[in-house]
């Protein structure tokens, strides 16, 4: 029997799609960037005539960067709209899934082993884990969702964390008032957009067009102190969001990131800083320190999550 599905990551910036097996073996994997197509059909359009049909498939699961109503996604980040009864049809009316983006993640992380993982302090992610365990991504935009165990199947739980308010940005001597504005969410802080943002009030009048890529402003931080204060502040804001994620989640199981952002400012990251600010938690200061926290090295891991994810019935 055939158990292939067409998998796609529909991100703010770019999409990804491929063939995977009920293992979560990939097959054709292709990238567009989203300003390529008007619309999302029209992406889809694009990698069936590079993948020579899509004949081959009898299901598909999406993961879409928005909150799903009614089986339809728009985008928070661009103007896409991915349908799933409309996905459904122009792929000959095979079953689909449609989930937000961070779930896929966070349904591959059941699946992941030691090896997919970079440890950001102690203690080490336990394998295999059967308590809740968080996925949080900082690219593009920021996200996370939760994957629980229960009844001896994994569920996941989407959220729209990245626009909570992010409050005081206060770290004992690292003070970030002057330079996060007052009502500014997590998304506006943690986030590509939001670190070249932060960069920005940081350096003030010696800011300059270089710094504010992403790229730079990590690269810097080793030789231009506000690009270094800039690092400080984001891993401290990380660490505070990052554990009242899993305080509120109860993710005991550890906090797993994701995003091009994320990977980069772990290079580079003073880990005992965002461990301190994660674990600093009051009553629960204890058991937060009990609580893993690693990046994942798994390429694609959101399209191997979507191969996991069971399909309607």
């Amino acid at each position: 029997m055939n158990t292939r599905r067409l998998v796609a990551d529909v991100g703010g910036t770019n999409v990804r799609f491929a063939i995977a097996d009920m293992d979560g073996r990939l097959d054709r994997v292709n990238k567009f960037p989203v300003t390529n197509f008007p619309t999302f059909p029209d992406a889809l359009s694009a990698y069936r005539s590079d993948a020579g049909g899509l004949k081959d498939i009898n299901a598909c699961t999406v993961a879409a960067a928005g909150p799903v109503d009614d089986d339809v996604v728009k985008l928070t980040n661009n103007d896409w709209i991915v349908d799933r009864a409309q996905l459904s049809t122009m792929l000959d009316g095979v079953p689909v899934a449609l989930v937000n983006d961070l779930e896929a993640v966070a349904a591959a992380l059941p699946h992941l082993t030691s090896e997919d993982l970079t440890t950001l302090g102690a203690p080490a992610p336990g394998r295999p884990e059967r308590r809740t365990m968080l996925a949080v991504n900082v690219g593009t935009g920021f996200g996370a969702a939760s994957a629980i165990l229960r009844d001896g199947c994994w569920y996941t739980c989407p959220s729209e964390a990245g626009h909570m308010t992010l409050g005081y940005t206060t770290f004992g001597r690292l003070d970030a008032t002057d330079a996060v504005p007052a009502n500014a969410s997590v998304e506006s802080v943690l986030s590509g957009r939001g670190l070249a943002q932060l960069h920005e009030r940081v350096a003030g009048n010696r800011h300059t067009a270089h710094a504010q890529r992403t790229s730079s402003v990590f690269a810097e931080a080793s030789r231009d102190d506000d690009a270094a204060r800039t690092v400080k502040l984001f891993t401290a804001i990380l660490g505070r969001v990052a554990g009242d994620l899993a305080l509120a989640t109860c993710a005991w199981g550890g906090v797993y990131f994701s995003g091009s952002v994320a990977t980069a400012w772990s290079a580079v990251a003073d880990i005992s800083q965002f461990r301190a600010e994660f674990t600093r938690k009051g009553p629960m200061h204890a058991r937060m320190q009990q609580v893993p926290a690693a990046v994942i090295r798994r390429e694609n891991a959101a399209l191997f999550g979507l191969a996991m994810i069971p399909l309607p019935r």
